[in-house]
């Protein structure tokens, strides 16, 4: 899939391509990022999680393992230089469980004189590959924060809000698990 628009659905030139594939093993994803800046704080340890991390360059995905219960689902931030963060979100409860782990490799490579940058990742968490099973219409949503002023909140399925807000499980889409 691939995108250009902002949260509100309009078009910003600024593609982002993902790519998907499942196994017994976790989900995997694959973030192509044109017109990359790569504002990241390269200070921070790529090891561990980085807190804030929306406030800098990075993609993030929404993934709802239970589709009966859309206010509950995972985000996972991942910059690109491989900083992440990973959250448990409870919409309904009002709760966010930042202990929880996506379990996460994360991969990363970019070229500056393009603009470019590609992440991958592998999702392990139990909630995520219980979930992956032939035919599963997972809700999902995917954005992107790119550059620093003016900055841009892209989103593959725009929640179309006044202000830049991606916890609104009714806009997600749909990622279909195929055999």
């Amino acid at each position: 899939m691939q995108w250009d628009t902002d949260y509100a659905g309009k078009s910003t030139g600024i593609l982002t391509r993902a790519r998907f594939l499942w196994s017994k093993d976790g989900l995997y994803a694959l973030f192509e990022l044109s017109s990359a800046g790569l504002n990241t704080d390269r200070s921070k340890p790529v090891g561990a999680e980085r807190k804030g991390l929306y406030t800098e360059d990075c993609v993030e995905l929404f993934l709802t393992p239970a589709p009966a219960s859309p206010e509950r689902y995972f985000e996972v931030e991942i910059g690109p230089f491989g900083h992440f963060f990973d959250i448990a979100v409870d919409r309904g409860a009002r709760q966010e469980d930042t202990a929880w782990s996506s379990g996460a490799t994360i991969a990363t490579s970019r070229r500056v004189s393009a603009r470019t940058a590609v992440i991958e990742v592998l999702l392990t968490a139990p909630g995520i590959v219980q979930a992956l099973a032939p035919k599963e219409r997972l809700p999902m949503n995917l954005y992107r924060m790119e550059g620093k002023a003016p900055r841009n909140y892209l989103a593959w399925s725009p929640p179309r809000t006044k202000k830049p807000n991606f916890h609104v499980p009714e806009a997600f889409g749909a990622l279909v698990i195929e055999p």
